[in-house]
């Protein structure tokens, strides 16, 4: 069966993603840069929902599987028929579906968190290089007001500090503090992914195994007379591992990845941070 763009269930599959996709992009993580000013206090703005996330990717993923069956239902030969996505959603038994939950979740918080380092990455050289043109604390404040990234949002809020007459030894502890909050924020999800990586491959070996045991229960009650039923037990049953693998490398590059950015971005906001500190005490001495 050829595949045909203009056929009115992939114009259908591709309007629904197209809709999801711009969904996402509508609805990303607002710049540090726009943090509000509340009673004195510097308040980043919220993040990107996670509900609506996951609805997004419910969708898709939804929509996929449909797209996917009626395909499958399609693709027949004179020879060979080839069984749909739903078929082997049912042959795979109630694992198969466990894993499409883990799926859907996995995505899910790979772009909730893609959409977050998207806006967390800043640049502390460049900050500080604003704060060393200023002649004043205010101007200081003002020249890095728009500055983007969790390094902009700690730098305003020590800078705040400062200008409120906090000691330098105060301010290096609040600085301290404003780190750890970003850190919990970074963090964020990044345990439920790694929790997916190790769990989805053990949920789809469990999957094969059973499968493989009801294959072989078979097998021990009416014997070898059919070998297609046992080689087409152990194909459905295999279906688990490779539907648990599937999930888990994506999520395991994801996390890699993930965590990379965020070192690279508390490396990058810590060396800021010292510079701007000899800034500040320098300027409290003299």
């Amino acid at each position: 069966m050829e595949w045909h763009a203009d056929r009115p269930e992939w114009r259908w599959t591709w309007n629904v993603i197209a809709n999801a996709g711009t969904s996402f992009y509508r609805s990303g993580v607002q710049p540090f840069g726009t943090a509000t000013q509340q009673r004195g206090k510097v308040m980043p703005m919220r993040g990107l929902s996670i509900a609506r996330v996951f609805g997004n990717t419910l969708v898709v993923s939804i929509t996929l599987l449909v797209a996917a069956s009626a395909y499958g239902q399609e693709a027949v030969d004179d020879k060979v028929v080839t069984k749909s996505a739903w078929e082997m959603i049912k042959h795979g038994g109630p694992t198969l579906v466990i894993l499409g939950i883990c799926s859907v979740a996995t995505v899910t918080l790979i772009i909730e968190r893609f959409m977050y380092y998207r806006k967390a990455a800043g640049n502390a050289d460049e900050i500080v290089n604003k704060i060393k043109q200023a002649s004043t604390m205010s101007e200081a404040l003002a020249a890095i007001e728009h500055a983007p990234g969790v390094a902009g949002s700690i730098f305003r809020q020590t800078l705040a500090a400062a200008r409120d007459g906090y000691s330098p030894e105060q301010i290096e502890q609040l600085a301290q503090g404003y780190v750890t909050k970003e850190l919990i924020n970074m963090e964020r999800f990044l345990p439920q992914l790694d929790t997916f990586v190790t769990m989805c491959p053990l949920i789809g070996l469990a999957g094969t195994t059973l499968g493989m045991i009801k294959s072989f229960s078979i097998v021990a009650a009416i014997g070898m007379s059919d070998p297609t039923k046992l080689a087409g037990g152990i194909s459905e049953a295999l279906v688990n591992t490779a539907a648990g693998l599937m999930i888990a490398i994506p999520a395991l590059f994801a996390y890699n990845w993930f965590t990379g950015k965020k070192e690279a971005i508390l490396m990058d906001m810590e060396k800021g941070l010292s510079e701007l500190m000899v800034i500040l005490k320098s300027s409290a001495e003299s």
